[in-house]
């Protein structure tokens, strides 16, 4: 993550630590088990280019890598923000509550 943002901001460190706020909520996902690293950290980078309105489009297009797993990526971690959005924790644990089986003694 550090080598592709010097490469493509040197001297931009808000940038560097919105991609790795990102990189770490992938971990509440199964990316880490189905993409490698490299490609998990430039879908990471290329939502904080947009979430920094910084016009990353040349230098990704230069980038040897397959665009569509980039992009399959990012949908991964947007799913996971919508998820998190739409949760209601108080609603959400009432209900898996009230299906648990009793505890009888």
């Amino acid at each position: 993550m550090i080598q592709f943002v010097s490469d493509l901001c040197p001297d931009d460190t808000v940038l560097l630590q919105v991609a790795w706020r990102i990189a770490n909520d992938t971990l509440r996902t199964d990316a880490c088990l189905m993409y490698p690293p490299s490609l998990i950290a430039l879908a990471c980078l290329h939502i904080a280019c947009v979430i920094q309105k910084k016009d990353a489009k040349q230098w990704f297009s230069e980038l040897n890598v397959d665009m569509e797993k980039i992009i399959e990526i990012t949908r991964h971690i947007i799913y996971l923000y919508e998820i998190w959005n739409t949760y209601d924790e108080k609603d959400q644990i009432k209900e898996i509550l009230s299906r648990m089986p009793k505890v009888i003694k």
